[in-house]
C-alpha cells in the first residue's frame, strides 16, 4: 500500500506506529517519549498482526511521560523480547542513508539486527552486555578499580561472543548485498568490514587508567567501528547522494532476504519512497518490491508514482 499526502499530513506517523507495534521501538527517535503528541500525557496503539508462524495476534502498546510502558500480546502482559519473537518490521527511510554516511553507531545497529535474525539469543547477549556497561560506568565514577577489573574479567567472554556473532553477520549481509547488487545494479559494490581484537581482557585492562580518569567506559562492542566500503573506497566520501540512497535501500533488501531464507516475511515499511533516484532506478526497485512476499507499506509526498499501477493508494488530507 502507498500512503500519499502533503508534508505534515501524518504519513510518517502511521509508519512509526506500525514500527512501535511490531518492534517496541520508533525508527524516528531513540526516546519513545518523543512519540507522545503535544499536550498529551501518553499514547496507546493497537493492531492485529499475522506473526511469523501465520497466526493472528493482537498487539497493543501504551506509554506515558512517567516512563511507564506496557506491551500486551493477545491481552497478556509481555516484553519487547517476546514481541520480537513473533513479528518484526524492516524499515527504510532517508535517515537510513546514515548507515553509509553516518557514524559507526548506525552500522552497529544494522549488524545487531542481522545478529538477532540469525540468533534470537543475541537479544539476551546485548541486554547482558548493556548491564555490564551500566555497572562498570557506576564503578568508574566511584573510582573503584577493583570492581572494574572484576567486571572486565567477567565480561570478556561475552564481548568475544558478541564480536564473533557480529563478524559472521557482516559476512552474511555482504553475501546478500552482493547477490542483490549483481541482480539489480551490477556496477554497485558495497561491503561491511569488522575487525575483532584478540586478547580482549588485556585491551580492557590497558584502558583502565584512562577510564578511571574519564569516569566512563572507553572500550567495548558499544563503541566498535564497523566500516563500509565500495569499489572506489570509503563509502562515506566517494559516492553521490543518489548512490547512497540506492545502497541503503539494497541493504534493507538484503535484510529482508536474510529473513526470507528463514521463511520469515516481516512487514516492510518505507518512508518517503525512492527520493533522490531517477525514474529508471525507480522502475528497477519497484520490480524488485513486486517480487517480494512481504507486506509493504510506503509513503510519498512529492514523488510521482502514477506509472506504477500494481498498488493500493491511500490519500491523507490535512
Amino acid at each position: 500500500m502507498l500512503i500519499k499526502g502533503r508534508t505534515g499530513s501524518g504519513k510518517t506517523s502511521i509508519l512509526e506506529a506500525c514500527s512501535i507495534l511490531s518492534s517496541g521501538k520508533s525508527f524516528k527517535t531513540c526516546d519513545i517519549k518523543d512519540c507522545i503528541a503535544k499536550n498529551s500525557s501518553s499514547f496507546y496503539i493497537e493492531s492485529v498482526f499475522d506473526d511469523f508462524e501465520g497466526y493472528s495476534r493482537t498487539v497493543s502498546i501504551g506509554y506515558d511521560k512517567g516512563g511507564n510502558k506496557r506491551i500486551l500480546i493477545d491481552g497478556n502482559i509481555s516484553s519487547r523480547k517476546e514481541l520480537l519473537n513473533i513479528v518484526y518490521p524492516v524499515v527504510h527511510s532517508p535517515d537510513d542513508m546514515l548507515i553509509i554516511s553516518g557514524s559507526p553507531k548506525f552500522r552497529r545497529d544494522l549488524i545487531d539486527r542481522i545478529c538477532f535474525i540469525e540468533d534470537k539469543n543475541y537479544f539476551d547477549d546485548m541486554s547482558e552486555y548493556l548491564r555490564f556497561i551500566r555497572n562498570k560506568n557506576a564503578a568508574l565514577k566511584e573510582g573503584n578499580s577493583e570492581i572494574v577489573r572484576y567486571l572486565n574479567a567477567a565480561a570478556a567472554p561475552l564481548i568475544d561472543k558478541i564480536r564473533k556473532k557480529r563478524y559472521v553477520s557482516c559476512e552474511t549481509i555482504n553475501k546478500n548485498i552482493e547477490f542483490l547488487s549483481e541482480k539489480l545494479f551490477s556496477e554497485m559494490k558495497i561491503s561491511f568490514s569488522y575487525n575483532i581484537d584478540e586478547n580482549c581482557y588485556e585491551k580492557l585492562d590497558s584502558k583502565l587508567e584512562r577510564e578511571l580518569e574519564k569516569g566512563f567506559s572507553l572500550y567495548g562492542p558499544h563503541l566498535d567501528v564497523i566500516n563500509i566500503t565500495t569499489e572506489v573506497g570509503d563509502a562515506k566520501n566517494n559516492i553521490s547522494m543518489g548512490e547512497t540512497y540506492i545502497n541503503s535501500f539494497l541493504i534493507k533488501l538484503a535484510e529482508l532476504n536474510i529473513y526470507a531464507g528463514k521463511n520469515e516475511f516481516p512487514i516492510f515499511l518505507i518512508d518517503d519512497i525512492f527520493v533522490f533516484v531517477d525514474d529508471d532506478t525507480k522502475k528497477i526497485l519497484f520490480r524488485e518490491l513486486e517480487s517480494l512476499k512481504n507486506q509493504i507499506l510506503m509513503t510519498s509526498s512529492i514523488e510521482n508514482l502514477n506509472n506504477f499501477n500494481n498498488m493500493e493508494v491511500f490519500y491523507l488530507s490535512m
